[in-house]
Order: structure tokens, then sequence, then C-alpha cells
């Protein structure tokens, strides 16, 4: 969890609570507060509940025990003065005590019980909207932040579009800008980079709204990390306009951003096409300089930028030293560290270590498999919630108009058209949820089979590569264009996207360049073969499989990829000198090849003589 995100979660919080924050730091109020509680003429009544609900409050920053004393006697006296609104702010506090604490899945029920509260508040009739929705607003922002400490994207996303109807609803344009900004981020994370972008941009459009410099550099702070991770240089270049001016200008307020800017402007000045090294060099001395000085909490990635200047300027042994500051524990390791594994593994093997170039090429590939596979649990769990979310308020809604008609009916029953009017609208209430609970369950399967193809792509697109590279780096050969196209497919399937060359020249084209890299590979193809995109993603992912299959399995010297296009369809050959495969031997990534082009009524026909070699034919019909 990086210092910002922490830092925007609360400040959200805060936003929140702007119309009655605690802002005396000197506990004066809260001395007065109790002195007043010890007077001759204490607070009685509301003015009691009042007094333990701000005396609560006012120690919530500094002791915890004190202010959670103060919030028993409020909760138990807002019983018995019926006072729901002080009775949800109670438990906000309480739910945020264990929230700093950690305890995310108390505060959750705490920050839900809140929001029971708020609904009562509503039936009451003795509150304002405005009321309503501000306690309601504040609560869903929280829960959105604990989720978005937990990592959950998918929850977080969801509390935060919950409230952001209600800041637009006030026209509450600090909240939106910190609201938007906070979901670019989730999207970021979550590799959806379009919805990323368009949420940075909302952010920066109402920053500039509120005359907010902060939040709109901050804003702009993302989307040039998010331009630069897309090698878009010019789109990174105007983010890093006023984004580096701010921060530059304020350098001694932002100390924690100020050095991830200087990263990022590291990276600018690093883009192919556009490399000024001496530029590049500039701002990684400065940013070293200030994770020297000061005490930020994570510096890995100054100290990768840093690496991947010594890297553009070939000195390895410098790169080394700073390559291997960015490394953490195995068991903290996340997909961010996946980069830093392979400089590393491009380092060790200029520097003629393969074995250790290998050993950080195979923790590339754990962690990014472990990612994937956390990520897929963690996405599915969420969705489950959601979806269990949702069928329950369809639950209550249908009871609820349920119990509202047969009132209705109750009066009209001596007139039998109106009852069935009746149990017309009801069985209409009825489809309507039953349709919301399909709805939600295809979302949640949909969810589950992209997640799966994503697990898969990963292993099937990197495994082929990462045995080529192993193969090469044992044979002594060149790796290091393999290890910069193994660092594109990484982030290109990580983000569901199409391998790069593939999504530029063409099926043809991408299997050419596979085959270049391979030891002993050729490919042969005639005529300019294109197809629609996603027969051509289909046939590329399976010559990665059966190229693959080759070299782990087959023990082949020499492999020839085919490609060629028929009237009516198109057909992909993979054949090798290898020992052949054994009658009933078919394995999991021949079964995946199978799956892939049975949607669209695809073939594979095997031809396998005892020790003669391989030949694989792969047909699809156009």
């Amino acid at each position: 969890m990086t210092i910002r995100r922490l830092f925007i979660g609360i400040l959200l919080a805060a936003v929140c609570l702007s119309a009655t924050a605690y802002d005396d730091h000197r506990n004066t109020k809260v001395d007065s507060l109790e002195a007043a509680l010890k007077s001759a003429n204490p607070p009685k009544g509301d003015d009691l509940l009042r007094t333990y609900e701000r005396l609560m409050r006012g120690w919530l920053p500094y002791d915890t025990q004190k202010a959670s004393d103060y919030g028993h006697k409020a909760l138990a006296l807002s019983y018995e003065r019926n006072g729901l609104n002080i009775r949800q702010n109670i438990l906000r506090y309480f739910a945020q005590i264990h929230y700093a604490h950690e305890e995310h899945d108390e505060a959750i029920r705490l920050f839900k019980w809140a929001l029971a509260v708020v609904d009562t508040m509503e039936l009451s009739g003795r509150y304002t909207q405005r009321n309503i929705d501000d306690a309601r607003s504040c609560i869903y922002g929280a829960i959105g932040n604990d989720y978005n400490i937990q990592d959950k994207h998918h929850l977080a996303i969801h509390y935060y579009q919950l409230a952001l109807p209600i800041f637009e609803k006030y026209n509450w344009l600090e909240s939106q800008t910190i609201l938007y900004h906070n979901i670019g981020e989730l999207y970021y994370l979550m590799g959806n980079f379009q919805e990323a972008e368009r949420n940075y941009q909302l952010s920066i459009d109402k920053g500039k709204e509120s005359k907010d410099s902060l939040m709109i550099a901050i804003a702009q702070k993302g989307l040039l990390r998010l331009y630069v991770s897309q090698d878009d240089y010019e789109k990174a270049r105007h983010a890093a306009e006023p984004c580096y001016g701010y921060y530059y200008a304020h350098r001694e307020e932002e100390v924690d951003d100020y050095p991830v800017v200087l990263a990022s402007m590291v990276r600018l000045n690093l883009m192919e096409g556009h490399k000024n090294i001496a530029a590049a060099k500039v701002f990684a001395k400065e940013a070293l300089s200030l994770a020297d000085s000061l005490r930020f909490e994570d510096k890995s990635d100054v100290y990768a930028a840093a690496c991947e200047v010594a890297v553009a300027e070939q000195k390895w042994q410098q790169a080394l030293d700073y390559g291997l500051r960015t490394i953490r524990p195995d068991s903290l390791a996340t997909s961010a560290d996946a980069s830093c594994y392979r400089l590393l593994a491009e380092i060790y093997t200029q520097l003629g270590q393969k074995d250790k170039a290998r050993e950080y090429l195979q923790k590339m590939y754990d962690v990014m498999t472990r990612y994937a596979t956390d990520h897929y649990q963690s996405g599915l769990s969420q969705m489950e919630v959601l979806y269990e979310t949702e069928k329950k308020e369809a639950q209550i809604a249908v009871l609820d108009h349920e119990r509202s008609l047969y009132r209705w009916l109750l009066a009209a029953a001596a007139i039998a058209i109106v009852a069935l009017v009746a149990g017309g609208i009801l069985m209409v209430i009825v489809q309507r949820r039953k349709k919301a609970l399909l709805a939600a369950r295809v979302a949640l399967e949909a969810e589950t089979k992209e997640r799966s193809i994503l697990a898969r792509d990963l292993h099937d697109g990197l495994g082929g590569m990462l045995s080529v590279l192993r193969l090469k780096m044992e044979q002594g050969e060149a790796t290091l264009p393999l290890l910069d196209n193994i660092h594109t497919e990484l982030r290109r399937t990580a983000h569901h996207l199409m391998p790069e060359e593939l999504l530029k020249n063409g099926l043809a084209s991408a299997l050419r360049d596979f085959a270049v890299s391979v030891p002993g590979a050729q490919f042969q193809s005639v005529g300019d073969i294109r197809f629609q995109k996603d027969v051509e993603l289909v046939l590329y992912r399976c010559a990665y499989e059966l190229v693959n299959n080759a070299l782990k399995h087959a023990e082949a010297q020499h492999i020839t990829i085919q490609l060629m296009q028929h009237d009516k369809e198109v057909t992909l050959t993979v054949s090798d000198d290898g020992k052949g495969m054994a009658a009933g031997s078919e394995g999991m990534g021949l079964q995946n090849i199978r799956e892939r082009i049975g949607p669209y009524k695809g073939r594979m026909n095997i031809i396998s003589p005892k020790e003669q070699g391989t030949e694989i034919n792969v047909s699809i019909p156009l």
C-alpha cells in the first residue's frame, strides 16, 4: 500500500466530515467539555448526548481508549434519546478505530451498521435529505477506503461510485476530485488503463473547478505514470509539464511524492525514440539524494529508476547495486516487483552470472503466476460479495413491495379487478428482480471466465518465452532482445492486451519475429495473411504452446512454423524433429489449444510416428 493511497483515503474521510471537523489540536475543547461534565450544572438529555459524541470525536486522534469510553456512553444514550444521527456518527468513529488497527472485518461490520441507522433516519422523517445524504456518502467513502487499503479493488470502486452521485447532487467539488482520483488509481492497478485515464481526467476537471492545485497535480502524476507505462511519449510529456512544475515548486512540502515524480521523469527521458540519458541522469541524481536524506516509506521506485539509467549507460555493476535495493522478501513481492526481477535478470546476464539470471527470471515468473492466481481469487471473491449484496437487496425490495401491496389489497379486497391488477404488479416486480439477479450471476460468471483466460494466457504466453530464454542462456546466445520481448509480453498479458507485434502488423509478422528468437526455428508463409483479430490471437497462442511443447518435451533441434490460408480456412502447422509423442500423452497444453479453437469450430490433427518427430496442424474455418 503506498503512502499516497493511504493519505487519499484518510483525506476523503476528512472531506466528508469537513462540515463538523474537529480542528483544535491542543485539546482545549475536549478539556472544556470534560470540565462541563463535572460542573455544578452538567449537560442533560440531548445536550449530554452531543457532549459525549464531541468528546469521542475530540479524543479519537489522541487516545482511542478515552474515545471508546465516551463512545460507549454516547451509544447507550442514543437509544434512550433516539438520537439516530449521533448514533451513526458514533458507529462510524468506532469503525475508524478498528480501521486504524487493521481490523478490517470489524470496521466494515460497523460501517454497515451505521448505514442501517441512516436508513432508519430516512424512514423516521425527522432529518433533512441533505443530512441523510451527507451521512450516507461519508460512510460509502469510508467503506471504499477500507476496501482500497485491503486491495479489494472491485468493492472499493463499487462503494466510491455509490458516493459519487451524492457528491454531484450537492456539487461537492473537492470530494468529487478526490474520489475520481481514487477510482483512477484503482483502475490503473487493475490494468484498465482506459478507465484509469478517464477518471484521472475527471479528477483534473473537478480540481480546476474548485481551483485545487494540489489535487490537479496528484491526478497529473497518475496520468504521467500511466502514459509512461503505455510508451506514449507525447501524452506523457504533456502530463509531465504541469505535474513536475507543481511538485518542483512545492518540493519541500510534498516530500513523499516529489521523488516519485522524479522517477517518472527519469523514465520519460529513457523512452525509446526520445532518449535523453543526460536529463534522465539529472532527475535520478536528485531523486537519489532525496531518498538518502528523507525517510519516506517506499524508496524502491527511486532505486529502480536509477537502475534503469545505469542499464541505459551499460554500467552493469552500478545497475546491480541499485537493482538489489529494489527487491523485497519473496513473501511480500507483488506484480510491481516483476519489473525489478526482469532488470536484475538482464544485469546478471550481462555480468555473465547465468545462474543468478535464471534465478530472477524464475522469480519474475513465480510472482506473476501468484499475482494472476491471487488476483483471480480476490476478484472472484469480491464479485461474489457484490452478487450476494445484490441478492439481499433484491429480496428486501420484493418483501417491501409485497407488504405494501398486501396492505393495499386488504383495503380493496371487494374489487376483484383491483386484486388482479395488484397481482400483476407484484409479478412484474418479482420478474424484474429475478432479471436483476440473473444479470448479476451472468456478470459473475463472465468475470470468472475472463480471469481464467487471463491466468491461462499468462502461463501459455510467458511459458514459451521463458523456455526459449533458458535455452539461449545455456547456449551462451544473446538474450537482451528476448528479455525485452518478455517484459512487453508480460505487461500486455497482465493487462488483457494483445501482443504488440501482433497488434501492429498481424499474425505472420508476429510469428516471424518469434521464430527468429527460437534456436533452430524457421517460419514460412505465403501471401499477405490477415484475419480478424481474435482468430489471429488464438493462432498466435497456439503457436507459442506448440513450440513450447517441442522445446520442453520433444527435445527438438529444428522446428518449422508454417501459416497457410486456403479459400475457406487457415492452417497453422508446427513440426519438429524431436522424439515424438507417446500414444495418449496429450497434456494440458494441447487441451488448452482444443479449448481455444473449439468456439471457432477449429480442429487439431497430430501426426507423430515413434522417434520420427511430430507435426501438429491447427485449422480454423474462415
